[in-house]
């Protein structure tokens, strides 16, 4: 799952104006990437998944991969993976394509199917804390898609709420291209399986939301690879 897009780059540039690219700092892009084991092929994904790791270790990528399952919401069993904290320039200088695209799809496509893939920007002034996510035991992942139009709105509430003293470890994230360009996601580490329910409300004005869903995600180191 770790091929190139580059038109997603090359998009992606294009969508941003060159004022707004002036105002981004390095390490705000990431990349994420959710995959669905093939029905009675969880076991076949974990281990061809572990492969392609190696595969990355092998060929010494610089970059940090982070792996979780979800154990509760809508995409209970599905895999999410990602790398985080990249300039948009970094996803033009992957570790050889075609040759990580070639061992993909021998180790991992032939156990799971592709839900989604998308480059998203951290939202500084609205995120707290260190750059999420870690490698926390949980991760609780909030998915916002907002009412075309009202996405000023929605970034202005969300930084206010950024100052509470409450809110101290955040990162909200929002796609740039991949999907619905209207949404955002918050992730937040949580400690044990019960703890995203004690997590504070994020409370939001109204006419702001078309739709909002809140999972909980299972940190994988096994399925997690650090140079």
């Amino acid at each position: 799952m770790r091929y190139l897009l580059v038109v997603f780059t090359a998009a992606l540039l294009g969508i941003l104006s060159p004022l707004s690219h002036a105002q981004h700092s390095p390490g705000q892009f990431a990349r994420l990437v959710v995959l669905k084991p093939k029905p009675g092929l969880s076991s076949e994904f974990t281990a061809g998944y572990q492969r392609h790791l190696i595969w990355h270790k092998n060929n010494k990528d610089p970059w940090i991969w982070r792996g979780w399952t979800f154990v509760l919401g809508e995409r209970v069993g599905q895999f999410m993976d990602g790398t985080f904290g990249h300039a948009i320039a970094d996803f033009d200088q992957a570790v050889d394509p075609a040759a990580d695209s070639a061992d993909n799809n021998l180790n991992v496509t032939p156990y799971a199917d592709f839900v989604s893939h998308g480059i998203y920007e951290r939202l500084e002034t609205a995120s707290t804390g260190a750059l999420l996510p870690d490698a926390s035991p949980f991760m609780a992942l909030n998915t916002y898609t907002v009412i075309p139009g009202q996405e000023s709105s929605f970034e202005s509430a969300i930084t206010n709420l950024a100052r509470l003293p409450k809110n101290q470890h955040l990162s909200w994230y929002k796609l740039r291209i991949g999907g619905q360009l209207s949404q955002y996601v918050l992730m937040r580490p949580v400690q044990t399986f019960s703890g995203g329910g004690t997590l504070s409300e994020i409370e939001l004005p109204v006419g702001l939301v078309q739709h909002a869903q809140s999972e909980l995600l299972r940190y994988q180191p096994t399925l997690s690879y650090e140079p």
